[in-house]
């Protein structure tokens, strides 16, 4: 597969990243519907961070100040633990399944509870 190399301009490159700042995406969902590669997103935010002259950004966007950078790691951490609890969900659901095929299989309701009446 061959690879296509696309020069985009400035003024795109401020654009994508000022909406990126403000939208709290994370880089894979924005990259998505902006139609660019993820990779390409996250140069421009490493340049932009360290202070590149290639991507520029307005002064109020560069600069986020220390709420900002709170509120950026809590959404981090918030869509850390969605992904936790959606893996956990799919756990839950597989052991369940489990116990239903022993049940079926083996004829042992392991959810049965000693000392219950029959």
């Amino acid at each position: 597969m061959k690879r296509t190399l696309n020069h985009y301009s400035q003024s795109f490159k401020q654009q994508v990243l000022d909406d990126f700042f403000q939208s709290g995406m994370s880089q894979h969902a924005f990259a998505e519907k902006h139609q660019i590669h993820v990779n390409t997103l996250n140069t421009w935010i490493n340049a932009c961070k360290n202070g590149s002259k290639n991507v520029s950004l307005r002064s109020n966007s560069i600069h986020m100040d220390a709420k900002d950078q709170a509120l950026e790691n809590l959404r981090v951490e918030n869509e850390k633990l969605r992904r936790e609890v959606e893996y956990q969900k799919l756990k839950v659901a597989g052991y369940e399944r489990l116990l239903e095929i022993i049940k079926h299989e083996d004829g042992i309701d392991l959810l049965k509870k000693d000392g219950a009446r029959q």
